[in-house]
Formats: structure tokens, sequence, C-alpha cells
């Protein structure tokens, strides 16, 4: 177990690290990247099931979610989007119906419109982003906590799915005791259910 001052300033260096290389993708394979995740997804029983989807509008260095949100979409399943609160305390889901509405939010991300957020048990599958994913389950997130907070909230058989490269799949993301674990991780390179 390392200690927390340890932990942070190795968190630090490969957010640095992380964030440096996702910078530098090639564009022909951010397109097959974005592509290759919504057809590994679409063929997911759990996917299949699912009705209501929690997802992220991505920002130009992530894995780009669009072929993805747009496929949701179009099987006829609910999609939801995060939302910053005022206080930029936490977010929440808001149903989506088209990108047409969304707008920039407090960190420049795409958000949905709207004033009621969804309830949190109509979210089956979550798609989550971050700099880095172990096999366990681990994220290095962007330092906020964003998700640390949302993540307990949604009902108990939801599945967390963390979404990156396969390149932000990495041996071991230093954790802390607080940190929420995904149950599953997707890159263009294939799926699997973390140990």
């Amino acid at each position: 177990m390392t200690s927390p001052g340890s932990s942070m300033e190795n968190k630090a260096a490969l957010r640095e690290k992380l964030k440096k290389i996702r910078d530098q993708v090639d564009p022909a394979l951010a397109e097959t990247a974005s592509q290759g995740v919504w057809t590994l997804l679409s063929r997911l029983p759990e996917f299949q099931k699912a009705r209501g989807i929690g997802a992220f509008a991505s920002t130009p260095s992530e894995i780009n979610t669009y072929p993805l949100l747009e496929g949701t979409l179009g099987l006829g399943k609910k999609l939801y989007l995060p939302k910053v609160s005022p206080d930029k305390t936490h977010f929440e889901y808001y149903q989506v119906g088209d990108f047409k509405n969304l707008s920039v939010g407090p960190f420049g991300i795409l958000e949905p419109p709207g004033s009621h957020p969804a309830p949190w048990e109509e979210i089956d599958l979550a798609l989550v982003p971050g700099l880095a994913f172990d096999s366990q389950g681990h994220r290095l997130g962007f330092g906020k906590g964003y998700y640390d907070r949302v993540l307990p909230l949604l009902k108990k058989t939801a599945l967390t799915v963390g979404l990156g490269y396969s390149f932000q799949i990495v041996e071991q993301v230093p954790s802390e005791p607080h940190d929420i674990l995904l149950k599953a991780i997707l890159s263009e390179k294939g799926f699997h259910l973390c140990k």
C-alpha cells in the first residue's frame, strides 16, 4: 500500500504522461478507434439489454463518442449525458434526444439542456471517461472527483464501463481507498470485465 502522498504524486505523473500521449493521437487512428468501440459496444449483450445509457460528449483529445451516441439513439435507447451543477460540485444525467441543443458547460464539455435530471435508476449502463484504467477497475480521472461521487448513486445492477483508447489501459492505476471501481473496460481493442 502506497502512502497517500506518493499515490497523489504517482497520479499526477501518470495524468501528465497520458495527456501528452492522448493529445498526439493520429486522426486516422482516432477515427478507426471511435468506430471500433461503437461496433464492440453495440454487440455486447449487456448493451443490447440496457434501456438507459449514460454516456459523455467527448472532448477533442478523448476517444470520439459521437458515433456511439448517435448509434445509441438510432437503436431507440434512452441516452443520458452529464450536466454539471451550477455550484460545480457534482453532475447529474439529463436525457438527450438530439445533439442540436447541446451547449458548452463550465469545463468546455458539451452538455444537455433541461432542468429535470433523470432518476439515477434509469441508467442501466454508464460509459465513464478517464485518463487511465487498469484491469481491476481502477480509473484515473481528471482530479475533480465527479465520477467518484456519482457512480455510487447508480443502481447496483448498472454496468459501469471505462471508455478510452487501448493505450490508456495500464498495468496499475495508483489508487486510494475512496476510489470507486468500474465493472468493465472498453477500448478499440476489446471489452473486458474487471476482476
